[in-house]
């Protein structure tokens, strides 16, 4: 399976949010005199956070945005959850009491039946390492979510 990039961008939600805030802060700054500390404030406040409004990904050789859900499964049932994955296996058969270790993250468009996921040994507080993106129904990722270590 050739290997497929994972880049963040920005969702249309995200430029709408911080297009408010930079006006807010510009229609603060030119409103006077008291008004002037405030609005540069916010747009300061508004440019500290850019960085941190990539809730968007976009997969390579796919058309528009999808977004991710992490799984945190037990590293120990590593072969099945790739098979689960893969589509070799139709149930998998996990638990939840057992330690971490692993991740699953889930692309997805709302609306869709259909996502990707891609499995990641956790390793040392990151991603550690890192398989392919496999094609997935979204009930493989709702029985997945269903053996959750951190259930949300």
């Amino acid at each position: 399976m050739k290997e497929q990039q994972v880049k963040k961008t920005f969702l249309p939600q995200d430029i709408v949010v911080l297009t408010v805030i930079f006006a807010a802060g510009a229609a603060c700054f030119l409103l006077g005199e008291g008004w002037g500390g405030l609005g540069a404030t916010i747009i300061l406040c508004g440019a500290m956070m850019v960085p941190f409004y990539h809730h968007g990904y976009r997969l390579e050789g796919q058309k528009g945005l999808f977004r991710l859900k992490e799984i945190s499964l037990s590293r120990e049932n590593k072969n099945d959850i790739l098979a689960y994955l893969k589509g070799s296996i139709d149930t998998v058969d996990l638990h939840s009491w057992q330690p971490g270790g692993a991740l699953v993250d889930v692309y997805y468009r709302k609306g869709e039946d259909r996502g990707f996921a891609r499995y990641f040994d956790y390793v040392d507080f990151s991603h550690g390492i890192e398989y392919p993106l496999y094609e997935v129904t979204m009930r493989q990722v709702s029985t997945l979510e269903s053996f959750a270590i951190d259930k949300k």
